[in-house]
């Protein structure tokens, strides 16, 4: 039986579909003001439009904030300690997300991190389950 992948958050993300396609996350752009948000919404939350677009976002940004978790709350897929940032995309959005594959005493605030996505855990059906993450570029 081949395992299928699906994502933590439906409609959040691309999940890739070959080793050459790479993951990103999808945004919403208000085609009235050009303000550019995650996760995707119906309407613009700087004007209020209707006139909104999908949009792929960029794949790297910087840390903008970060704490470091040290307890492993009930049900968690991650582990303590782990990283928890609000990532700044070029075109604006601050994404919060889990920094990953680094020492977390280490991570800095304006540190340059890549967007991934990856299996975090498997589901009853044994169906991969796909989330995002960021790691220092």
């Amino acid at each position: 039986m081949t395992k299928s992948q699906v994502p933590l958050q439906e409609g959040w993300y691309h999940i890739p579909d070959s080793p050459s396609d790479r993951g990103y996350l999808i945004g919403t752009r208000c085609r009235d003001c050009g303000e550019e948000f995650f996760p995707k919404r119906v309407y613009c939350a700087a004007c209020t439009s209707s006139n909104v677009e999908e949009k792929a976002l960029s794949t790297r940004g910087k840390i903008d904030t970060f704490t470091i978790s040290r307890l492993t709350p009930p049900g968690s897929v991650m582990q303590a300690p782990y990283v928890l940032a609000k990532v700044e995309l070029p075109e604006g959005p601050l994404v919060t997300t889990v920094i990953t594959d680094c020492d977390p005493e280490k991570v800095t605030i304006g540190m340059e991190v890549d967007l991934q996505i990856e299996k975090v855990k498997e589901d009853e059906a044994g169906n991969e389950v796909m989330a995002y993450v960021f790691k220092p570029a």
